[in-house]
């Protein structure tokens, strides 16, 4: 979910340790990253990064190096946006060199007339010889635009940010000027004058942060209670670590509030430890005064990151957050009371009683029952029908509650199967099954699966005088906040509720659900939904013939004996594919001889169903059946409304449910599909061969509506809809149609570097660089961007003919001068490799040695990182060929020299400059560059000598 316009958030980030242990501290970047990006997928972007000291572990400058080439700067690219100058980092007792002026007496720098710790350039003076060379290392590589600003007078920084409209005042002290030893607690400060001059800074924003590296209370006893008054006196969050373990405490100082916010440590201990590894996400809802933290911690026996359940006080949780009042504001209230009069149910909530069910166990309509052996989406009126059997699962559903009148806890009872396989009818009727006869039952049901579980909506729902069923259909992304509100009812209420949940088994293991820590308060039993046994089959058949030769439909050509036989076959048949095995069965029996004429009468009643927006439902079935014929899964719920013209709060209502109720969709918490993709492929062919639906453009639509939708609603998967889409049909061989795609949405959006970029790949791997080039050379792109961007137009550009300007962009984009972030291994390895065939061409071309031992230098620059085999073989093609026509190896001094002179030359023979900002390449630097390699040598040098 999007952050509000008044909400602000962070990640929190400490104790990383870079050196400790380097192959165990990799994997926790890998593993930190990853759940970054699923964060980021799910809708959860911070604003700010805080790394609050140990980013080393004994304050070495190739630690720092490792720690920002390998993990920081990475991060960086995975949050996007304007993160890397809304990163802050502030020292530990770990960024100390101990071994420098290691002789300095912690009491003397303390004392008040000492001026060692005063905002004025004599303090900084006096710091720079005594304090600033033992934090030399980490300064010089501190990557943050904050860099050597705790050098300067003020000794700490601020940043007063705009953030949605909200100012929000950033303060970062160092309360590691006085670590020396592991005897450091009650012997530190960050220097009372020190806060105080920064904290000015940041007076009058609607939101200050104070990052610090240890606690409060590790400070000297004369500076405890000042520097707590002004925390309080500024009313701040405190954003802290030291201590490897998550921890937050409301204190007051100066007569006000200000609240302490400890992270667990990035990296403490190889997995099997005992200590955990963990993070902490956080954010400030300005409008309801509160802060909402989130600690994780890496579940080595899972391998997944877990909530660390027990690091905040179980008083503050809800859901999967724990809430604290934002100092200054009063705290929210839950009120646990019964309600005494009726309450209103939430949006796509609905309470029922057992004996207003039991009034639905009637025989259905022909009609009706003919529609849901189709594949209807089941409500309550057809699933408890007479008509409709009970299969084997449901017995075992119902039968894990017969002693829940005897608990002391909840159940709650996990129905997990494959889409498709009949799990929604199975949990309406258990359901049923569990309450009925019993008069004090209640049934509280989530109706439309796209809306939240919100604790403080439906506490109030449950009279104590009820025993209470959940009932969940598609519960992996509300599981978490079911569990929290189990764990956090009232006395009063414990072991009268209950739940009964079904979900994807593919969707609850790759969620958050299956690693939450259900034994701790709650009774879960699973079952399964597996294929069909011979008694479902049975029933199943005998409800058919019920409605006679239109319920068999083609299984009534096969004789009565064998139409049982025929349908658990088919089923076995279709369980070896990946959709539906149940209803694939179902679908093949009865419809299988004439699955076109079905698709086709379904198309033709929908058409005649208007839905606000001015379409119809036919309409809408087009857009989820072409995206489900393709495998393509990633079709929501805002991209369809968009596509549609139709509001997203009544798409549910106006949309969803009258195509369930045709057979004709079906969804999961996310998104969107047919019933089964036999039927989306089905459909697809209909609507090309008889209803010349124009296909393409209906791709077309659907990309445009995910990239519109954007700008206002969170939409998940975008860059699938932006890049992958495209992607699809041109590695299937339609490659026209890809580049249409991707086309369309570059017209939308001709500021978007990466579009442009990827257009132009795919003009390049359809063999038209003239094509990609021009894409470029059109672009109203004038200024600095992605180095992707301009290393993909080298390439372009090489592959056109032009090996002159393939060189100049191609330098360009490995320049200081394309990017304010340092070129990664990655992007320096790709750019490098092309460099060579460049300069190889422009040497055949003109037989100029300065080309030559460019492309020489590229090699030796080059084979320093860790390269792929594809790069490999290019360096090494390129090492053979120039050594062939006579180069020699320079070191790595020289390399660079050369790389600047072959550029040189090349804008000398000839290159039209793309737009007058681009930079003569005279004037180019390669420090990044340099930089990275010689940290890729030292490493090298460091493994081999190890």
């Amino acid at each position: 979910m999007a952050a509000g316009k008044n909400t602000v958030r962070w990640l929190h980030l400490s104790d990383f340790h870079v050196g400790k242990d380097d192959y165990a501290t990799r994997k926790m970047f890998d593993y930190i990253l990853a759940h970054v990006q699923k964060r980021k997928q799910d809708g959860f972007v911070p604003d700010l990064l805080f790394l609050t000291g140990d980013l080393a572990n004994k304050g070495l400058a190739e630690e720092y190096e490792m720690f920002w080439e390998e993990f920081a700067l990475p991060l960086q690219e995975v949050i996007g946006g304007e993160i890397g100058r809304h990163t802050f980092a502030v020292p530990g007792n770990h960024d100390v060199a101990r071994g420098r002026h290691s002789a300095f007496s912690r009491d003397e720098i303390a004392k008040a007339d000492s001026r060692y710790l005063d905002p004025t350039e004599e303090g900084a003076e006096k710091r720079r010889e005594m304090l600033i060379p033992r934090f030399s290392d980490y300064l010089d590589n501190d990557c943050t635009h904050t860099k050597k600003e705790l050098d300067a007078a003020d000794g700490a920084f601020a940043r007063r940010l705009d953030i949605r409209g909200n100012e929000i005042g950033i303060v970062g002290i160092n309360t590691a000027w006085l670590s020396k030893d592991d005897a450091d607690r009650g012997q530190l400060t960050p220097g009372k004058a020190l806060v105080e001059k920064v904290l000015q800074s940041v007076q009058g924003t609607r939101l200050r942060i104070v990052l610090g590296h240890h606690p409060v209370d590790w400070f000297r006893s004369d500076q405890v209670r000042p520097i707590k008054s002004l925390f309080g006196q500024n009313q701040v969050l405190y954003l802290h670590g030291h201590l490897h373990e998550a921890w937050t405490e409301p204190t007051y100082g100066g007569g006000q509030s200000y609240l302490a916010i400890q992270s667990g440590a990035g990296f403490q201990a190889r997995e099997g430890e005992k200590w955990r590894n963990g993070l902490l996400w956080g954010e400030a809802d300005l409008d309801a005064g509160e802060v909402r933290l989130q600690p994780w911690r890496w579940n080595s026996e899972q391998q997944a990151w877990t909530l660390d359940a027990d690091a905040f006080h179980e008083h503050h949780r809800r859901g999967e957050r724990w809430h604290y009042p934002l100092p200054g504001a009063q705290p929210a209230k839950i009120s646990y009371a019964p309600a005494l009069a009726k309450i209103q149910s939430p949006k796509g909530w609905a309470v029922y009683e057992a004996d207003a069910l039991s009034k639905h166990c009637a025989a259905l309509a022909t009609d009706v029952a003919l529609r849901f052996f189709d594949g209807a989406v089941p409500d309550w009126p057809i699933a408890l029908s007479s008509s409709i059997p009970r299969r084997e699962i449901v017995g075992r559903l119902a039968e894990n509650f017969q002693r829940a009148e005897e608990a002391d806890r909840p159940i709650v009872s996990l129905l997990l199967a494959a889409g498709c396989e009949g799990k929604t009818t199975a949990l309406l009727q258990a359901a049923h099954a569990v309450v009925k006869d019993r008069t004090d039952w209640r049934i509280l049901q989530r109706r439309d699966d796209s809306q939240p579980l919100t604790e403080k909506d439906i506490l109030p729902l449950l009279d104590k005088n009820f025993r209470w069923l959940f009932v969940l259909d598609e519960s992996d992304r509300v599981a978490a906040e079911l569990l929290a509100l189990l764990k956090r009812l009232p006395r009063e209420l414990v072991g009268r509720v209950h739940a009964l949940l079904a979900c994807r088994d593919s969707d609850w293991r790759s969620s958050d659900a299956s690693g939450l820590d259900w034994g701790s308060a709650v009774d879960l039993r699973k079952e399964s939904l597996i294929g069909l046994g011979h008694a479902d089959a049975e029933s199943i058949v005998q409800a058919w013939q019920g409605y006679g030769e239109a319920g068999l439909g083609d299984l009534a050509r096969v004789p009565d004996g064998l139409r049982v036989q025929t349908l658990e076959a088919q089923a076995k048949k279709e369980a070896k594919t990946k959709s539906g095995a149940f209803f694939g069965a179902l679908l093949t029996v009865r419809n299988g001889s004439d699955l076109h004429g079905h698709a086709g009468l379904l198309l033709e009643r929908l058409g005649q169903r208007e839905i606000r927006g001015g379409g119809t439902l036919r309409d809408a079935l087009a857009y989820i059946a072409i995206m489900h014929a393709e495998g393509l899964e990633f079709l929501s719920r805002p991209v369809l409304a968009q596509a549609l013209g139709c509001p997203l709060d009544k798409l549910h209502r106006d949309v969803l449910v009258p195509l369930g109720q045709e057979a004709a969709a079906t969804t999961t918490s996310s998104f969107i599909f047919t019933r089964h993709r036999r039927i989306a492929e089905t459909l697809v062919s209909v609507l090309e061969q008889e209803c010349d639906e124009d296909i393409e453009q209906l791709f077309i639509q659907l990309s445009e509506a995910a990239v519109t939708a954007s700008d206002t609603v969170y939409v998940p998967e975008l860059g699938k809809w932006r890049f992958a889409l495209s992607a699809h049909f041109f590695d299937k061989g339609q490659q026209e149609r890809g580049i249409r795609i991707a086309e369309a949405l570059l017209v939308g959006q001709p500021e978007h570097t990466e579009t442009h970029t990827h257009v132009a790949n795919l003009y390049r791997k359809a063999k038209a660089p003239e094509r990609a080039v021009r894409i470029f050379r059109d672009s109203p792109i004038v200024d600095r961007a992605l180095r992707g961007f301009y290393h993909e137009w080298s390439i372009a550009e090489g592959e056109n003919g032009d090996q002159a300007a393939s060189v100049a962009l191609g330098s360009f984009s490995l320049s200081d001068q394309c990017s304010d972030k340092r070129v990664d291994n990655d992007r320096a390895m790709a750019n490098l490799a092309s460099l060579g065939l460049a300069f190889g061409g422009l040497y055949e071309a003109y037989n100029t040695l300065v080309f030559r031992d460019a492309r020489m230098a590229v090699v030796v620059l080059g084979q320093t990182l860790r390269l792929d085999a594809v790069a490999k073989k290019y360096f090494q093609i390129h090492a053979q060929e120039s050594a062939s026509q006579g180069a020699s190896r320079p070191d790595l001094e020289q390399a660079i020299q050369l790389l600047r002179n072959g550029t040189v030359e090349a804008e000398r023979v000839g290159f039209e400059v793309p737009f007058a900002a681009f930079p003569k390449a005279d004037a180019l630097t390669f420090v990044g560059l340099e930089e990275l390699v010689r940290s890729s040598r030292n490493r090298s040098s460091g493994r081999r000598s190890g």
